[in-house]
């Protein structure tokens, strides 16, 4: 992409289509793991460009794929304040509802990950859930609720996490064909079982573990090697 594009962007002058080129190119940088290459592109070959042609969407957008690299690399203060002051002010100023509601669930995320758990609750549930059910957004609000019931299971809340993760995720899963989010909703499940240790949860938890690992290693997902080290931890296949 990278030799086969950019030249032709860059000798028609075209630098809108030069920076989103390279804006690719970081995010697959990213996904291998080249953090520091990736946050040199998004800073220095497109925020300038977005800057300078007055996108003040793209350039929110950009800020915000800085503002994952940094929480990756575990600056969490500077992503949070980049998710606050430097998109949140945009979206709600273009009357973005959406982009807003998963600004909200990445603020969300950097709160849990410092361990507040309760303001990171109060976003999911009164900034979020509202917004993806207004819209009509199904895997959106599955997912939200998803981290919804991982707060919960963190703090000990099991039956209520079983609940949500049982009658408000696997169904949506299901129905929309998503074998991944069903795999690991269902790896999760039995993570919270054997947790409870109720009557019936151990075998429960090792039929989902099962499921959970026969869908993983059809898809070759990387999720195979987590659920395997859940089962020998749990000892779930020793029945």
């Amino acid at each position: 992409r990278r030799e086969e594009e950019l030249p032709v962007y860059e000798k028609l002058g075209d630098v809108r289509s030069r920076a989103i080129t390279m804006g690719n190119i970081a995010d697959v940088l990213q996904a291998r793991g080249d953090l520091d290459e990736a946050l040199r592109i998004f800073r220095d070959e497109q925020l300038p460009v977005y800057e300078k042609l007055g996108d003040v969407r793209e350039r929110a957008v950009t800020m915000g794929k800085i503002a994952d690299v940094l929480q990756a690399r575990g600056d969490l203060d500077e992503a949070l304040r980049i998710f606050r002051e430097e998109l949140l002010p945009v979206f709600e100023k273009l009357g973005d509802v959406r982009s807003r509601a998963i600004t909200m669930g990445k603020i969300a995320d950097v709160l849990q990950a410092r361990g507040d758990l309760d303001q990171a609750l109060r976003i999911r549930r009164e900034e979020q859930l509202p917004v993806y059910e207004k819209l009509g957004d199904v895997r959106s609000r599955a997912l939200t609720m998803g981290k919804i019931a991982d707060v919960l299971q963190n703090r000990g809340d099991l039956d209520e996490a079983l609940r949500i993760r049982r009658e408000e995720q696997l169904p949506v899963y299901e129905k929309l064909g998503d074998v991944r989010s069903l795999l690991v909703t269902r790896a999760k499940l039995a993570t919270c079982l054997y947790l409870r240790g109720n009557a019936g949860d151990r075998e429960e938890a090792a039929k989902l573990l099962e499921q959970a690992l026969q869908a993983a290693d059809h898809l070759r997902l990387p999720e195979a090697t987590a659920i395997r080290q859940l089962i020998a931890k749990t000892g779930a296949g020793s029945r």
